[in-house]
């Protein structure tokens, strides 16, 4: 699979998502930040992201999927500032 395919599946369930995916093959981790998940618990965001790809991971085109689900003010508070530094 490419990370083009894994983010047009979610973007499909998700179109205001903002889609983020690494790997190559069959193993790939995606970050999806939505206002969606605001009234989801971390597992039931996970769940619902890893049902989109349940006949992949079934079949084995896709053996690892790692899902990493935000809203978009947890994935501000994620960033790190940059500090600035007085030389």
């Amino acid at each position: 699979m490419e990370q083009a395919e894994i983010i047009n599946i979610i973007k499909q369930s998700i179109p205001t998502a903002d889609v983020r995916a690494e790997g190559a093959d069959c193993s790939f981790t995606v970050v999806v930040i939505s206002e969606t998940f605001a009234m989801l618990g971390p597992v039931k965001r996970q769940q619902n992201i890893l049902g989109l790809f349940s006949q992949l991971l079934t079949s084995g085109v896709l053996h690892a999927l790692t899902v990493k689900a935000y809203t978009p003010l947890e994935w501000e508070a994620q960033q790190t500032p940059l500090t600035q530094l007085s030389l």
